[in-house]
């Protein structure tokens, strides 16, 4: 007997739905990348049930005739791609032919079309891989796909969904990355009726841009373009007085195709290492042309990863596009740039640079945080927060050394770039407290001790404030608003996008509410039951200890000082923040006086 067999079609066809259809937003993905390649001026998506009970895609594109409409159903019957020339210089976005043979196995899908401007359309409908209608239909120019049920026959899958909101998250989040790429075109998604997204045809990139990222930031986006040799680069990025939590609120576009490539991504953090904090991410929309037949879109299953001719031309294009249009931008004319990256220090052993060598091996040593982004810069160059008010959760210490510990042993000398707090140990040695790292860890130890214990402190809010984030951001919130209590965040939905937030932890006193919310709903999908819900709930913390925390650049009291040290002492894991970057950097008097010439 034969060991080796064909497959059936309608297995192989839910094997590639393995692939192609993850989740509803993948659906959603393809068939609206069908309708741009089809030519659509206008494509409205409708989802019920997050996009498991419905998902409609409707659209004005070119449409099809009886015959492609069938054939359109056949794996790898595909308009977009002729020949293996064709293969080599891509321009659309799907090309495989996979898409929807792959969805209609696992669902219960029905395309109407129509390829001229008479009416007289076709209808085909199909259940599980298997055609149960076809015929005419009355339908103007266009194409509407409509996908129920999905995964209906394939509980297996099914069950590894997420709640409603979590994938109507998800499917907003799909819909956002394709009105960015395609500025001619209108876009609307509605779930359950409610009007989700709506951008029309020709809306400006940055109207496009605050869909996206949210308003908040779309207010500190700025234009950046640069062109190396074949590579070109366009980007609307925010300025360094906006950083995020995560790379959520960033879109890396090739030639129109939104992709992940965690090179290019890091070539534009670099250009960011001036004036960004280690561990936080600008926000907005980068896109980079090039050749076709200098890209290769065909390495993943879902199109979201791509293969470069010639990596480092895009990688210092994008650099050097980014980092120059930083140096220029509006926000720095009133300051003096700092150092360039990998500047030498001088070697000199004064006092004064001593300190600075001193501060670059400490912010080296902070290279092992939770991102790779290029160290913090020694002195921030500009300055974009007001004078400082008291420190929130700073009650000073009845006198220097009151805690008795190791950071309570410290005398306060002062404060390096109003950031680096320089302290004289007992025994003569030099240390260096990094402010914001140091406030953040005993914030983060207050919220996780109390969470353990369930006991986080709410303080009601005298008026509700009303907070607006970015559509993907609101679906996300939606379905974690009970995550959100267990953190002491009382929120409720405000309508559309806007949420009212009624109290907020104690210990966050005078957070940004806004800016908190957009960076939690980034994170919230990773809470779950399951091996990885603590360190879930572990970011989540994080997050919410680094904004309320004391920043870099911020003045700070002898008496806060010293309170801030005292606190120290009173938390576990002391030496580094909950991202992983150092608190605190010693030097011996031995050695420093070694670096002097004194021995």
């Amino acid at each position: 007997m034969a060991r080796i067999h064909l497959l059936p079609p309608g297995l192989v066809n839910q094997i590639a739905a393995g692939e192609v259809v993850e989740r509803p937003a993948s659906v959603v993905k393809e068939l609206t990348e069908n309708a741009v390649d089809a030519g659509a001026h206008a494509v409205q998506v409708d989802i019920e049930g997050g996009g498991l009970a419905l998902v409609r895609v409707a659209d004005d594109g070119t449409g099809m005739g009886p015959e492609d409409a069938r054939l359109s159903l056949e794996r790898h019957a595909t308009s977009k791609l002729a020949d293996a020339a064709a293969l080599a210089a891509i321009a659309t976005m799907g090309f495989r032919g996979e898409a929807l043979p792959a969805i209609a196995s696992v669902s219960r899908l029905r395309i109407d079309t129509c390829a001229g401007d008479g009416g007289d359309g076709t209808r085909v409908a199909v259940e599980g891989g298997r055609v149960v209608e076809e015929g005419p239909v009355a339908r103007a120019r266009g194409t509407t796909v409509e996908v129920r049920d999905l995964f209906f026959n394939t509980p297996a899958r099914r069950k590894f969904m997420r709640a409603p909101p979590t994938e109507a998250g998800q499917v907003t989040e799909a819909v956002v990355r394709l009105l960015l790429a395609n500025p001619g075109v209108g876009f609307t998604l509605r779930s359950g009726g409610r009007l989700v997204v709506a951008s029309p045809a020709g809306a400006p990139l940055a109207e496009r841009a605050g869909a996206a990222i949210g308003r908040e930031a779309a207010r500190k986006l700025v234009e950046l373009s640069g062109r190396r040799g074949e590579v070109r680069v366009r980007a609307l990025l925010t300025s360094p007085d906006h950083s995020e939590a995560t790379g959520r609120g960033l879109y890396l576009f090739v030639n129109g195709r939104f992709v992940r490539d965690r090179a290019t991504t890091y070539a534009l953090l670099r250009a960011y290492a001036e004036s960004l904090p280690t561990g936080r991410w600008p926000a907005g929309v980068l896109f980079v042309e090039l050749p076709l037949d200098r890209v290769d879109v065909n390495v993943h299953p879902q199109k979201l990863e791509v293969r470069f001719a010639d990596a480092r031309s895009v990688h210092d294009a994008v650099f050097h596009a980014v980092a120059e249009g930083l140096k220029t931008a509006p926000w720095l004319r009133h300051g003096s740039p700092a150092a360039p990256p990998g500047a030498a220090l001088p070697e000199a052993p004064v006092a004064g640079e001593e300190v600075a060598e001193l501060l670059e091996r400490a912010r080296a040593a902070g290279a092992t945080g939770a991102t790779a982004v290029p160290p913090d810069p020694l002195a921030p160059a500009f300055d974009f927060r007001p004078a400082a008010e008291p420190v929130p959760g700073f009650t000073p210490a009845a006198a220097p050394g009151a805690g008795g510990g190791y950071f309570g042993s410290l005398r306060y000398v002062g404060q390096h770039a109003r950031t680096y707090l320089l302290c004289e140990a007992p025994g003569g040695g030099l240390v260096i407290v990094d402010q914001h790292a140091s406030h953040e860890r005993i914030l983060f130890h207050r919220l996780r001790e109390a969470w353990r214990a369930r006991r986080i402190a709410v303080q009601p809010l005298l008026l509700p404030q009303v907070v607006q984030v970015p559509a993907a951001a609101a679906r996300a919130l939606e379905g974690g608003i009970g995550e959100l209590g267990r953190l002491g965040i009382e929120v409720e939905p405000f309508g559309g996008e806007a949420f009212a937030v009624k109290g907020l932890p104690a210990a966050l006193a005078g957070v940004e509410a806004a800016a908190l919310l957009t960076d939690l709903a980034q994170q919230l999908e990773q809470v779950e039951q399951g091996s990885a819900a603590e360190e879930a709930w572990h970011d989540l913390l994080a997050t919410m200890a680094c904004h309320s925390a004391v920043r870099a650049s911020q003045d700070l009291s002898a008496e806060e000082v010293r309170a801030l040290l005292d606190q120290l002492d009173a938390v576990d894991f002391k030496a580094r923040c909950p991202h992983g970057r150092p608190v605190v950097f010693e030097l011996s008097l031995a050695e420093l006086e070694r670096r002097v010439g004194r021995r």
